[in-house]
């Protein structure tokens, strides 16, 4: 059928360029005195219109007309008195040529730059084929049964699975979704966070943004030695400008890896370009193991460029999903990492006391604190930030951050940081994370009515596979299941 078309098409447009030529030539030309007369007749009729309009009088009418007439007559003589020169004849011969090179070239040159640049030597797949052989849509057809199947009976291992298939077929957002989804249900070990993290990755063109970053600091905190985690971070690294850093940790990974492993070529292929990207020899950097200390650099780094890109509601929600690692998780990469964190995050510091009035760089700096556990840095930094901008919702949310992290563990919703969310929820109705944590509040004061309002209202609002939508489904149906 393809062939069919690509035929009828090149013979319409054959049939376009052919069809001048195969008309023949044109007679020949008229002289030059023919066209002169015939605007000399336009003239005189000209000139009755004007007497008509009162425009001339019979006296100028006959004057005007005995000019033209002159130049018609000169115009007459003038062509009698030049050589008669025959109109060009048509050229049989060119002509034929030339309906035989389109002929032939257009066609030709069509197959040749198909044969060059297309690839004929791929076999026909139709449709209906490709529905019960193509791999990819077999995997694609199953994943969707293995959905509706998981909407009555959920399991972590089920969206586990469901994952794989997604990824499986390229899929990368709905695989995103099915592991946080495993995830909520339980499934949350080192292999289902790093393959999250690759989902969330493969879903925004191959960049670590913040929420994987996180996925894999959870990964490597469960396995240090996680392999995936550890190229991905790596790649964080070179993504921030941190070349040698991120030549070190793919070293390390390189160091410890199975030398069969079928990945070590593009491991390899990586060292070698971003060592020539940065101009170093990578045998040059020693193999750098990670360090819970340098996770949470990277997080800060790419939080803090979030924040300046307008991204602080995104940072927030991903920091209410999961947070970095604990130190003890890790090996530790020593005091001088350490150093190096603080002082560039005193070096934020020391900007912000000359520019006390910049809300967005008190905010980063409470975050950084934050993430480092300088939980009263941090507080100082956000009531600055609150000071200057009260009735922002970023800031708000970053406050409410703030006051979460320095909670008593197991309280997930302490009473500053509720309050701060009532703010949030004044300042923006329909803040899903406000309506969450105002309802789990309300709950857990009694008002079971209020907060099922509360939760319907986010479950409208939220994404069905963000995290927090998950979690408002679960209580709603362990509020079903209580008796009356």
């Amino acid at each position: 059928m393809l062939w069919l078309i690509c035929a009828v098409l090149t013979v319409a447009i054959l049939a376009v360029l052919l069809f001048p030529l195969l008309k023949g030539g044109s007679e020949a030309a008229a002289p030059r005195v023919d066209y002169d007369i015939v605007v000399y007749r336009n003239q005189l009729a000209e000139i009755e219109q004007e007497i008509e309009r009162g425009l001339l009088t019979e006296g100028q009418a006959d004057a005007a007309r005995a000019e033209v007439h002159r130049r018609m007559l000169a115009a007459e003589d003038a062509e009698l008195k030049t050589p008669v020169k025959p109109g060009r004849t048509d050229n049989r011969r060119a002509r034929f040529a030339a309906i035989a090179i389109i002929a032939f070239v257009l066609p030709v040159g069509a197959a040749v730059m198909y044969g060059a640049l297309g690839s004929p030597q791929l076999p026909g797949k139709p449709y209906a084929w490709r529905l019960n052989n193509d791999p990819e849509f077999i995997v694609a057809a199953t994943a969707e049964k293995l959905a509706a199947l998981l909407k009555n009976s959920p399991s972590a291992s089920g969206y586990k699975r469901l994952a794989e298939m997604y990824f499986d077929s390229r899929n990368y957002e709905q695989a995103a979704a099915a592991d946080r989804r495993a995830i909520a249900l339980g499934g949350a070990d080192a292999v289902t966070w790093s393959e999250l993290g690759e989902a969330i990755v493969m879903t925004n063109g191959g960049v670590v943004v913040p929420e994987a970053m996180l996925a894999f600091a959870n990964s490597i905190g469960m396995e240090p030695h996680g392999e995936r985690a550890r190229f991905y971070i790596g790649l964080a690294e070179a993504q921030i400008g941190n070349l040698k850093q991120a030549v070190g940790v793919w070293r390390d990974l390189e160091r410890t890896s199975d030398p069969n492993a079928p990945w070590l070529p593009m491991l390899r292929d990586h060292i070698a370009a971003f060592s020539k990207e940065g101009g170093f020899d990578p045998a040059s950097v020693p193999p750098s193991p990670l360090s819970a200390a340098a996770l949470n650099t990277i997080i800060t780094a790419m939080t803090n460029a979030m924040h300046l890109q307008g991204g602080t509601s995104a940072a927030a929600n991903t920091n209410a999903m999961t947070a970095p690692p604990s130190s003890s998780a890790l090996p530790s990469a020593g005091d001088d990492q350490d150093t190096k964190i603080h002082a560039m995050v005193q070096r934020l510091a020391d900007r912000m006391e000359k520019s006390p009035g910049d809300a967005s760089g008190w905010q980063r700096l409470a975050h950084a604190y934050n993430v480092l556990g300088e939980r009263d840095k941090a507080r100082a930094a956000i009531d600055r930030a609150v000071r200057l901008k009260p009735s922002d919702v970023d800031v708000q949310l970053t406050l409410a951050e703030i006051q979460k992290a320095a909670a008593v563990p197991g309280d997930d919703a302490p009473a500053d940081f509720v309050a701060t969310m009532r703010t949030v929820l004044k300042l923006d109705a329909g803040n899903v994370q406000a309506l969450y944590y105002v309802g789990l509040a309300e709950q857990k004061a009694g008002h079971t009515g209020q907060a099922r309002l509360l939760w319907n209202k986010a479950l409208k609002l939220a994404a069905a596979d963000d995290p927090l939508a998950i979690s408002i489904r679960n209580r709603l149906d362990a509020e079903k299941a209580k008796p009356d």
